[in-house]
């Protein structure tokens, strides 16, 4: 079994292993960087460290509304790195069976390299990020 925070964006529900979770935050005033990839919002002073904010709709192709506002920022460590990542609201930890993961069929699922799989609960889909290849294949960009 494996553990997993879901949480949500933009109305679909994703979830990432919970060793991955620092914290989640506020949102709060994030300062832009000149110059950046195009999926970094900013920066963030996280008690005193200072740590890049993402907007992972912007990686995974997703449209959201222009009045769409944020609440939280998922504070994550990948790779011995902190990253914030917008989101929209934590929904809970869950157990899952890795085994039991459903995969994608098609190759041309915006998704297709992004996810470890979907989790299925009740009338619930949850897609499972696999987000060190999401960062990794974008930064090589």
């Amino acid at each position: 079994m494996e553990d997993v925070l879901s949480f949500k964006i933009v109305d679909q529900e994703y979830a990432l292993p919970i060793e991955n979770i620092e914290s989640v935050v506020d949102k709060t005033d994030v300062t832009p960087v000149p110059n950046s990839k195009y999926f970094v919002v900013g920066l963030i002073n996280l008690r005193g460290r200072i740590v890049p904010v993402i907007e992972l709709t912007k990686i995974l192709g997703i449209e959201v509304p222009e009045d769409h506002i944020y609440q939280n920022i998922l504070v994550l460590k990948i790779n011995e790195e902190e990253i914030g990542m917008y989101v929209d609201e934590v929904e809970n930890v869950l157990s899952i069976d890795p085994e039991k993961l459903e995969k994608f069929q098609s190759k041309e699922s915006v998704y297709s390299d992004k996810v470890k799989g979907v989790i299925k609960i009740e009338n619930r889909l949850i897609v499972y990020l696999d987000l060190e290849s999401v960062l990794e294949a974008e930064l090589e960009k």
